[in-house]
């Protein structure tokens, strides 16, 4: 039978990776629950455009490429697994999950953006927290590399994560600005602070134009609060990863992506420490029984010296 080092046999490996799948069959499971639910909306959509005269095709579109973006979203984890051979922890997963729901159906489909009015920090912090997690996962994963070419302190670990969820923030951003100026369409609150049926007035003429209430425009001020929160959320992430790293290195081994070679050399040194501790247990309880019997020991031999 084929061993691995220590003596653990690869069955044992086997079945460890068993138990794995048992415990990710939720997370599946949950994931499975929102595909479905993000398919039943866009059928629903589908049909209240033939139902609902006065619901515009353009509403449907735009319903249909959210939920297609959320079921793109939604499959990335497995494709990533399964292409790469490689373990994502269920809380990264599940986050994920929850984020992409929460934003191309919740939020875009049915208007939480516009009902709630904190839903979009919300969702902008915890998206900094994301894709710091992930960022974070991917280089401490090079760093760790067996090849030995990539050692970067944990500075540069934490900078590297920072700057990459500033960069996702920034084309996040710039595609909002786009689908707006190209669809007319308002993910940067910019038709907020449009005054209808209102004039422009310069020098006491009327000019050719489009009055805001607001400055600047909601459109800045939206864009900068967004980017202002996704930073809180990633130096909540870059701080801790940084603290984590300096006082307990290897407290993030089995909570990041791991290529399945390293998952598998993981499960062999975790059962090589099992089989050394169970060990030196049994040493340490024959030290004990042998101490206990010493004395017994003596005083036979005490009391065969005494006999004539």
């Amino acid at each position: 039978m084929p061993t691995r080092p220590g003596g653990i046999h690869s069955t044992d490996i086997k079945e460890t990776y068993r138990e794995m799948r048992r415990r990710g069959k939720r997370v599946l499971i949950f994931n499975y629950v929102l595909q479905a639910l993000t398919l039943l909306t866009a059928v629903a959509s589908l049909l209240l455009y033939f139902l609902d005269d006065s619901r515009g095709l353009d509403i449907t579109i735009n319903h249909m490429f959210q939920c297609f973006g959320a079921l793109v979203v939604l499959n990335i984890p497995l494709f990533i697994s399964k292409k790469f051979r490689c373990y994502i922890p269920n809380f990264i997963s599940i986050s994920l999950y929850v984020f992409a729901f929460a934003h191309f159906v919740l939020g875009e489909i049915f208007r939480a953006y516009d009902k709630l009015g904190p839903y979009d920090k919300i969702l902008h912090t915890t998206g900094g927290i994301i894709f710091a997690i992930l960022s974070f996962s991917v280089v401490w994963l090079l760093n760790n590399s067996e090849d030995g070419k990539v050692r970067l302190s944990p500075f540069f670990i934490v900078l590297f994560t920072f700057c990459f969820t500033m960069a996702v923030e920034y084309v996040w951003e710039l595609i909002e600005f786009g689908m707006d100026r190209l669809f007319g369409l308002n993910m940067q609150r910019w038709q907020d602070s449009i005054l209808q049926n209102a004039q422009i007035v310069q020098d006491g003429e009327i000019v050719d134009g489009t009055p805001h209430s607001i400055p600047y425009g909601n459109g800045l001020k939206d864009t900068m609060t967004d980017m202002i929160v996704n930073i809180l959320g990633c130096l909540v992430v870059c701080v801790s990863a940084y603290v984590g790293m300096k006082r307990k290195p290897n407290w993030f081994v089995n909570k990041v992506i791991l290529t399945e070679k390293q998952l598998r050399q993981l499960l062999v040194e975790n059962e090589s420490e099992e089989a050394s501790s169970v060990a030196a247990d049994a040493a340490a309880a024959d030290a004990a029984l042998a101490e206990e019997c010493a004395p017994a020991k003596e005083q036979t031999s005490q009391e065969g010296e005494e006999r004539p």
